[in-house]
């Protein structure tokens, strides 16, 4: 018997505490858990373009837009993860081609990068949880041996693969779950 992950419909062994490919805490899921019917988000419209004279492109219509913060020349190393919760204390974190640690802040090890501290689960982000990097001109992230893990859904897929146990080379459009936490990584 297996317990189906109610978050993400994955098959996981009746033993397990938490899913193998998403990291949702199965706790109290039972192995005759029916799987849950999971509702697809809001659409959400693009955001308005300005017409002061600058040309604001227009986002693909299947990935959300935010507000960026200001920055000079967008380099050709930059990409981003987009929080995919609704009420994330920060909608997305711009990564400029060095290495980004991934994490919880702690007063004796300093902060991190991206500081993963009131999201909604941070109580699964390890303080050191993943690096995310760029080598050889591919974006990269490995798990810093965090407790609950980094899973990857690659674009088009429609389930989390196995924790990461090496690194994994990262393309425009694939999800990526910091134990609870899932992002949308887009580069250019």
């Amino acid at each position: 018997m297996t317990i189906i992950c109610p978050a993400c419909s994955y098959e996981n062994p009746n033993d397990a505490e938490f899913c193998d490919a998403c990291g949702y805490e199965l706790g109290g899921v039972t192995a005759s858990v029916a799987p849950t019917i999971v509702q697809s988000p809001e659409p959400i419209s693009p955001a308005p373009t300005s017409t002061s004279g600058t040309f604001t492109p227009t986002p693909p219509p299947t990935f959300p837009t935010f507000p960026t913060v200001p920055t000079s020349a967008p380099s050709a190393a930059t990409a981003r993860l987009i929080s995919k919760q609704s009420s994330s204390p920060t909608s997305e974190f711009l990564l400029d081609g060095s290495n980004a640690i991934i994490g919880k802040f702690d007063p004796d090890m300093g902060p991190v990068d991206v500081d993963l501290e009131g999201f909604s689960g941070d109580e699964t982000i390890s303080r050191n949880h993943a690096e995310i990097y760029q080598e050889g001109g591919a974006w990269k992230i490995k798990d810093l041996g965090s407790t609950n893990g980094v899973f990857i859904k690659q674009a088009g897929q429609s389930k989390f693969g196995a924790r990461i146990t090496t690194p994994e080379i990262l393309n425009n459009g694939d999800e990526i779950a910091i134990a609870k936490i899932r992002f949308l990584f887009q580069s250019p």
